[in-house]
């Protein structure tokens, strides 16, 4: 893995470090960083311009006319530049899209007149510059430009910080999320299958609604969506085996209570027993599965932009 890094690097004529690479190719400034499966399973691949009045043709550029050729999962804009964004799956696949990216990005970048040896705050020559890391991506500016942004990050992570924080609304949003976890469960049971997509859409639903409903995104949010969730979806698969029981009673004729129909069957018939609780042990991983994988994303976007700026010497 190593190996494959160094001679990317090399040929490139990057630098290399622990999760990234950086510096200046084909006479542009540019950045790649990874993660893991644990932090994060994408490549970002920076390109430190300054994109001006053009930046919506760029990007229109790379997420439709290229959509095809380049296959990038998201293209994202800040002040430092803009990053193409997609999935990490090998190693060595990254690495050869990552050439393919820098390559057709530079030569779109250099017809279209975009210079790559400015600040990418102001788009000024860079006569006097330092070696910044804005977005966990090191390249050069202005100082002056990188401390006047990490100001500006810095005042609206302490503006957003002295927000009041609404639990209750909070609370509704990821009850409406979980709701909708429940149709999705209670839909594809019905078709016969055990939804295991159902935690995770209503965990995403639930994590959007809770912080648009007014709570903020800390680690009481993740407490209170997976809670949700997680009784929900539970509540769900009863829901779902007390229908069933109920329809084969109607359709037998049978009459009574149908919690104690299926407590009697469950106690009683050994198939029924090892099909309900194998089904409701499945729903369970499926559940805590989905939770897992946006309490990950919750995590990561909790981190302040401010803790992913800082100047190099």
């Amino acid at each position: 893995m190593k190996k494959q890094l160094e001679q990317f690097a090399a040929e490139h004529t990057l630098s290399l470090n622990k999760s990234d690479m950086y510096g200046s190719y084909n006479g542009y400034q540019v950045s790649i960083r990874w993660g893991n499966i644990w932090t994060s399973s994408a490549f970002y691949v920076g390109f430190h311009v300054n994109l001006g009045n053009k930046a919506n043709e760029v990007i229109n550029w790379l997420t439709i006319s290229q959509k095809k050729e380049l296959r990038i999962a998201n293209v994202t804009v800040d002040g430092s530049g803009f990053y193409c964004i997609f999935t990490n799956m090998t190693l060595g696949s990254s690495l050869k899209k990552a050439h393919t990216v820098l390559y057709a990005v530079i030569e779109y970048l250099k017809a279209q007149g975009i210079p790559g040896d400015v600040c990418p705050y102001c788009g000024l020559p860079m006569e006097e510059k330092k070696l910044v890391e804005d977005n966990f991506c090191l390249f050069n500016a202005h100082e002056a430009c990188f401390a006047s942004k990490l100001s500006q990050v810095q005042d609206a992570e302490t503006a957003e910080a002295s927000m009041p924080n609404n639990y209750l609304k909070g609370f509704l949003g990821a009850l409406l999320g979980g709701l909708v976890g429940m149709l999705i469960f209670w839909g594809l049971f019905q078709l016969g299958f055990l939804a295991s997509i159902s935690s995770l859409v209503g965990a995403l639903v639930g994590s959007l609604l809770y912080t648009k409903f007014g709570g903020k995104n800390n680690k009481m949010k993740i407490v209170i969506i997976a809670v949700v969730v997680f009784v929900l979806t539970a509540a769900a698969f009863f829901l779902c085996y007390l229908q069933v029981v109920r329809d084969a009673m109607t359709e037998a004729g049978v009459y009574g209570s149908t919690i104690e129909m299926l407590s009697y069957l469950l106690e009683t018939n050994q198939e029924i027993r090892a099909a309900f609780w194998g089904d409701f042990a499945m729903s369970i991983v499926f559940t805590i599965v989905g939770i897992v994988v946006v309490a990950m994303s919750m995590v990561r976007q909790q981190k302040k932009v401010s803790s992913g700026m800082k100047k190099h010497s």
